[in-house]
């Protein structure tokens, strides 16, 4: 990752820890920092054009800025448990930690932000957690992944409250199954659409095979809802006549939300003052992956082997999206401090959708038409799966206002001039992409090598109109960061390159100077 901070604290709902600017942490054994830490960073990004290069900017949590010739300033102060996890004695005792990290950049886009503010109380394997938090949710390899498909980084972390067991937790006395997982409840405020809206999350992992053994299996589920809120603009309702000012949002909608029962039989959600826009579907906006993956470890090498299949409209209960969702594979060469360290390939496929049939009153006979699922984009949210303007989940699904590349025309030119599109929209959600990420050690440099092959297909409609012209944009990004210590400090730079495609041209570069206390 660009960041090179060492105090960077990443959720552990996913499988492997982020990586150090120095190390690689045993997935069993995480480090656990004594005290409170504090550092600083200063550094600058500059490109050739008016953006930053992809792979400066996404699975950032939302730091770095869409505009280049940027100047950022950071600071951060972080306590965490005291105490290790694995220590039997001290699991009974409540402990507390805590963290905050503010972002300033100034030029093109000046923005001030906190992208960490949280609290966080553990008794036992269990935690409780208020605030921001920079997290990463799905079995995947957080430390070079391109981004686990629904919670990966790359959008500023919202807030929320949360009771979770961030830590495998044995079930049975032998350590053979374990098991984590959260449930949350965030705030994504108020969008071009959407007023004071709320997200819903939980997710459930286990682990099959005692820590010490070298094959270890896990699966698990996560779940995303974007639900309650009021429409920006009041509107009547199809089907009810009724004039919509608000949407479910008292508990009988939570249950509807936390549950996923689908409203056939209500036709239209129906709760105090309130008739849904969600008609013959869930209430609110989900989506999510359910995760299998696979471990070996020997004393060498630690192999891993995940996938992360997708579901938000119902073609995967019927498999017919099977052929959607991420794949990846991490080689760790445990104990080289020189040369290459770790290796991740990872191919990621959303173009199938259950096929470019859209979902509606055919699906009562024929289940399997629950196509065009249309990924991360939402009828009543129409910010879709967005916060702050940037993709909540994986980066290659992206917003109209992030697509940089003037080859994006050809997916709406002949529908709508693009200034009447909303900027929101995640007009390219039809991606094949596969990468190669890399990291090396030569002598005291620290090597992060990453590139990307995309081929970007657009969207099935845009609107209730289908995209008939056939449309493929290749898009090469690259990445190549150093990592070093000077004297108390420690400096990064990292050069990226994108072709032009669904991307602008353009080269970039990001200078970081950083000091810990």
């Amino acid at each position: 990752m660009l960041c090179i901070s060492s105090y960077v604290v990443l959720s552990s709902y996913f499988f492997v820890p982020s990586v150090s600017a120095q190390k690689i942490e045993s997935a069993f054994k995480p480090k656990v920092l004594t005290g409170v830490g504090y550092g600083l960073e200063a550094g600058a990004f500059v490109s050739s054009a008016n953006s930053n290069p992809f792979w400066l900017r996404s699975n950032q949590f939302g730091e770095v800025p869409l505009e280049s010739q940027v100047f950022t300033l950071r600071a951060s102060a972080h306590k965490d448990f005291d105490t290790q996890i694995r220590n039997n004695k001290n699991k009974k005792k409540l402990r507390y930690a805590y963290g905050a990290r503010a972002v300033i950049n100034v030029g093109k886009a000046n923005q001030f932000l906190f992208s960490e503010l949280y609290g966080k109380l553990r008794y036992g394997a269990f935690e409780f957690q208020v605030g921001r938090q920079r997290e990463i949710i799905g079995l995947v390899d957080t430390s070079l992944s391109i981004g686990s498909y629904a919670w990966s980084g790359n959008a500023l972390p919202m807030p929320k409250i949360q009771i979770s067991m961030p830590n495998y937790t044995p079930i049975l006395k032998n350590g053979l199954i374990a098991v984590k997982g959260n449930f949350a409840h965030g705030w994504f405020g108020s969008g071009d659409s959407t007023e004071h809206y709320f997200l819903h999350q939980k997710s459930i992992y286990l682990r099959l095979g005692k820590p010490a053994w070298r094959f270890k299996l896990y699966g698990g589920i996560n779940h995303q809802v974007q639900w309650g809120g009021k429409p920006r603009v009041p509107f009547l309702q199809g089907g009810t006549n009724a004039f919509i000012t608000q949407y479910g949002s008292g508990l009988d909608a939570f249950i509807y939300v936390a549950t996923g029962i689908p409203l056939q039989s209500l036709g239209y959600y129906r709760g105090t003052n309130t008739v849904s826009g969600e008609g013959g579907n869930r209430l609110g906006n989900h989506l999510g992956t359910i995760d299998l993956a696979v471990e070996y470890d020997n004393n060498k090498t630690k192999w891993m082997l995940y996938r992360q299949s997708i579901y938000e409209d119902g073609s995967l209960f019927v498999l017919s999206n099977i052929s959607d969702g991420l794949t990846g594979l991490s080689i760790d060469m445990k104990g080289n401090k020189q040369g290459v360290q770790k290796i991740v390939f990872e191919y990621l496929n959303t173009t199938n959708q259950g096929g470019p049939k859209q979902s509606g009153n055919q699906t009562a006979s024929i289940p399997e038409l629950r196509g065009a699922d249309d990924y991360f984009n939402n009828a009543t949210y129409e910010e879709g799966w967005t916060y702050r303007k940037q993709t909540i989940g994986t980066p290659f699904l992206m917003p109209l206002s992030a697509s940089t590349g003037v080859g994006l025309s050809d997916f709406i030119g002949n529908f709508k001039p693009r200034e009447l599109v909303n900027p929101d929209l995640i007009i390219n959600n039809r991606v094949r992409v596969g990468a190669l990420s890399m990291q090396s050690q030569i002598k005291k440099v620290v090597l992060l090598t990453r590139v990307s092959y995309s081929e970007n297909l657009g969207k099935y409609y845009l609107g209730t109109r289908e995209l008939l012209v056939p449309v493929s944009i290749n898009q090469v990004s690259f990445q190549q960061q150093f990592t070093f210590p000077y004297k108390q400090y420690q400096v990064g730079a990292s050069l990226a390159y994108d072709s032009q495609g669904i991307l602008e041209n353009n080269w970039g570069l990001n200078l970081l100077l950083k000091r810990k206390f």
